[in-house]
């Protein structure tokens, strides 16, 4: 989001303060509330009713868009939490970029969304524009581009509940506004956007505008639903190998760019914004979210973890720290210790925390697998071949404690193969634990591209190959990991001819 829209964030914040909190009492004074649904938790300090609302619309939007089956996303292998305040002072201070109002974060281990929630109808469209981030990452293998990421977060949030129906794809009348009193970027600037961070915030505006009026021109075409993931498909598949967004723009949908521009302004002086409505039963029979105030250690505990989420280590070793002194939650801070420890490369203090956690709870799967972070850290940076063994069979040893416990998760495949290729004995080992990574966690390119180069070790230059194109083809930009990718392609090429 721009920092145009976190400008009257502020201003509405600040008239608005939340019910029973001076705006100036500080984060962890604040009133700290679990709220969960069916489907959902939000960690909050937004009082109970306005969290509830919060939920029931994430609980519509799911009933209307995602996977009725999928199972709720805080009990998923990968797990989903969020985390909302309503002043952005705050967010900025767990580490949120300045520039946003809500943040989605994903990796292998889990998802996690920071919102803030500063009037009475924006923080449903921050946390909806959030969870379209999430539904994006779970439609498949398919790394869209900026413009799209964004245009269609916008496109869907831009929502309201109904009776009996879920109504999405409304006018967005800030974008309206924008793109009314602004001078339109070219069309071919938005396409080749990949990074909003460094914007002012009338170029911020202006992208987002025009994201979200291309997406809805797109899905306002005929038969949009059966070709635009035809056509995104083709257009990263394009720019992956080499085309200018551009280009590959009009090749993958089938237009010639100026007069697509001369189409898309068209549709703007129409404002034929044709919302879609969804039929769902609206009431969410079952809907009964649970409500329980954190305790302040609690409250501390989930903000150091967001807060190492974003990098922000000295508020998340404060955040930790303060946990500590309660017993139920040491373990977990003591390994947080460990985490940030180690990330500053103190590692005699990272091992002590870590050992610390490990006394006084063995049997927690997520202990476990902060240990084995700790040491795949160390194994990245290790180039001894004696040392590199030593701290792989710790790695193992940590991860093998976890199995002890629970299922193998995406993560831990991905560790344990990255620990048995380290070993230079159990290629055949790691590809299957890769394997399983991939399959698991199809966005993560770290595991295709180990896996990549275990086909090689074992002499299967030709499964190598394909797994190091589907890395090509994932990504738009050339990065240190397509020139890894790349380098795996022409050695396997060289190795199936002389296995030929």
């Amino acid at each position: 989001m721009s920092r145009l829209l976190v400008s009257l964030l502020l201003a509405l914040a600040f008239c608005s303060p939340a019910a029973g909190d001076d705006e100036h009492t500080p984060l962890l004074e604040r009133t700290w509330l679990d709220v969960s649904s069916e489907n959902f938790r939000i960690r909050s300090v937004l009082g109970r009713e306005r969290s509830v609302e919060l939920l029931r619309h994430l609980e519509v939007m799911r009933a209307s868009l995602d996977d009725p089956l999928s199972e709720p996303t805080y009990h998923a292998q990968v797990p989903t939490i969020i985390l909302a305040v309503d002043r952005h002072d705050d967010y900025v201070s767990i580490g949120a970029p300045d520039y946003s109002a809500g943040y989605f974060y994903s990796n292998m281990r889990e998802n996690a969304i920071l919102i803030e929630d500063s009037n009475d109808s924006t923080g449903i469209r921050v946390i909806l524009h959030e969870y379209a981030h999430y539904l994006n990452k779970q439609s498949g293998r398919i790394r869209f581009p900026r413009w799209f990421e964004e245009g269609n977060a916008e496109y869907l949030s831009h929502s309201r509940v109904r009776d009996q129906a879920f109504e999405y794809g409304m006018a967005a009348k800030r974008h309206l506004s924008t793109l009314n009193f602004m001078s339109w970027s070219p069309l071919a600037d938005i396409l080749e956007r990949d990074d909003t961070s460094s914007l002012s915030d009338e170029e911020a505006a202006l992208f987002y505008g025009q994201s979200w009026l291309l997406v809805h021109y797109l899905r306002s075409l005929p038969d949009s639903d059966q070709t635009l993931e035809r056509s995104l498909q083709q257009y990263a598949r394009l720019a992956s190998e080499g085309a200018q967004p551009a280009s590959a723009f009009e090749q993958a949908f089938a237009v010639e760019l100026e007069q697509f521009e001369r189409d898309l302004l068209q549709y703007y002086l129409d404002k034929s914004f044709s919302s879609r409505i969804v039929p769902v039963n609206t009431a969410l029979p079952g809907f009964a979210p649970r409500v329980e105030k954190l305790s302040a250690a609690e409250a501390q505990l989930a903000l150091a973890q967001m807060a190492l989420r974003f990098e922000n280590i000295d508020a998340a070793e404060r955040w930790f720290t303060g946990s500590l002194a309660d017993d139920e939650l040491r373990a977990h801070a003591e390994a947080g210790l460990g985490r940030v420890m180690g990330r500053r490369g103190d590692f005699d203090a990272a091992t002590g925390h870590f050992e610390n956690a490990i006394h006084l709870m063995a049997w927690d799967f997520r202990i476990w697998m902060d240990y084995a972070q700790y040491w795949a850290q160390q194994l990245s940076t290790a180039y001894d071949t004696k040392t590199r063994q030593r701290i792989a069979s710790r790695l193992i040893d940590s991860l093998e404690s976890a199995l002890t416990i629970a299922e193998a998760t995406p993560e831990l495949n991905s560790l344990m193969g990255f620990a048995y290729l380290a070993n230079g004995e159990d290629v055949l080992e790691a590809i299957e634990f890769l394997e399983a990574a991939a399959a698991a966690a199809p966005h993560d390119q770290a595991s295709r591209l180990l896996l990549a180069q275990a086909y090689l070790f074992a002499y299967q230059p030709r499964e190598a190959i394909e797994v190091a194109e589907s890395i090509l083809r994932f990504e738009h930009r050339a990065s240190p990991i397509t020139a890894a990718a790349q380098e795996v392609i022409r050695d396997a090429h060289e190795l199936d001819a002389l296995v030929d």
